[in-house]
């Protein structure tokens, strides 16, 4: 006779096996697990790139990134989609032997009008010989509109031959052109100057940002360096910002200060621009730790704002392990930019709408 009891019990142990297996497929499909920068992912971790001094353009629907890496040549990383704009990297420049090659930092890149065409111009920071005293702005200069060029190396930028600079960056107001840049002078201050052209700064620095509130001299932490660096525009319903970062950058407490155009002032004086910070500092809850050297853009269709700026992953005093991280950004009612907090890299993400 055939036992009866035993064929019931197999059946158990098979519907039973045929659930786990059922449920074992569930969860690894979940949506709560981590995703890779993909074209199919719906949600993002940071970082989204080991550069640190990240710039960002959104150039015809792509993403380019660049930064100050590793390696003394100028990189930039790019993507049609913000989380993945770490992933392909094209060099554009390495230094010749009859170039300046120590310290390269801190690269931006802007599409400008020159002699009646459109090239992209990136500014970015060399010494000729390892010192802090031989930091000098140089130019490099697009064939075209091909942001991954090629560029020609144009040299030192025109009008700051004596200057110990770093940092430069521009600034578009009331139609007209403007250099800042840091000048290193017992403090790391922010200046800005006028430029006759893309090549060529006219007149003389003029202080722009002094590093006089505690929150820029490092508060408590292991430096307390005077620090205003790294200014980078911003511009949303008619109103104009420049944002910088304050402290030493191996600080934790490196950080986000803002300046707010009063909108009819001259742009060269400190009296037409009002001060505030930090706005946007670490957070020991989440994790993140220095961050700072935000620069901005937009989701493909032009409907959210993002910051893109380096953090670290500890409250050590280091330049090392900066990356490059991003996050949504809101305005607040009087027209300022709302940063928030940096989030955790455990923060799942949502990539920017539009993307495809």
């Amino acid at each position: 006779m055939v036992d009866k009891t035993n064929i019931k019990a197999g059946c158990w142990r098979l519907a039973l096996s045929l659930l786990c297996l059922s449920c074992l497929a569930v969860a690894c499909a979940s949506p709560s697990a981590p995703m890779s920068h993909s074209q199919n992912a719906t949600t993002f971790h940071n970082s989204i790139s080991t550069q640190a001094d990240p710039f960002i353009v959104l150039y015809n629907g792509v993403y380019y990134l660049t930064g100050t890496s590793t390696g003394g040549s100028i990189e930039i990383e790019h993507s049609s989609r913000l989380e993945s704009a770490g992933e392909n990297a094209t060099t554009i420049w390495s230094p010749s032997a009859d170039q300046p090659q120590y310290q390269v930092w801190s690269p931006s890149m802007f599409l400008l009008d020159y002699k009646g065409q459109q090239h992209w111009f990136i500014y970015f920071t060399v010494s000729a010989d390892n010192t802090n005293e031989a930091h000098r702005i140089y130019v490099l200069q697009s064939e075209g509109t091909d942001p991954l060029g090629p560029y020609t190396f144009r040299g030192q930028l025109g009008g700051t031959d004596d200057a110990t600079a770093i940092d430069a960056s521009l600034l578009h107001i009331h139609n007209k052109l403007y250099m800042m840049y840091v000048l290193e002078k017992g403090t790391n201050a922010t200046y800005i100057v006028p430029m006759s052209d893309a090549l060529t700064v006219s007149g003389q620095p003029q202080l722009l940002i002094n590093p006089d509130q505690p929150w820029e001299m490092g508060g408590n932490a292991h430096s307390h360096y005077p620090v205003a660096e790294g200014p980078e525009a911003l511009y949303h319903d008619g109103k104009t910002f420049i944002v910088y970062s304050g402290s030493d950058t191996g600080n934790y407490n490196y950080c986000l200060g803002l300046l707010s155009y009063n909108g009819t002032g001259d742009p060269l004086q400190q009296s037409s621009w009002t001060k505030t910070g930090p706005v946007f500092q670490y957070s020991r809850a989440n994790g993140v730790f220095g961050p700072g050297r935000a620069s901005f853009t937009t989701s493909p269709d032009g409907k959210e704002d993002w910051m893109v700026y380096h953090a670290k992953d500890t409250d050590d005093f280091t330049y090392d392990g900066r990356t490059t991280r991003v996050q949504q950004f809101t305005w607040n009612a009087d027209g300022t930019p709302n940063f928030g907090v940096p989030l955790s890299l455990k923060t799942a993400l949502t990539p920017p709408s539009g993307e495809k």
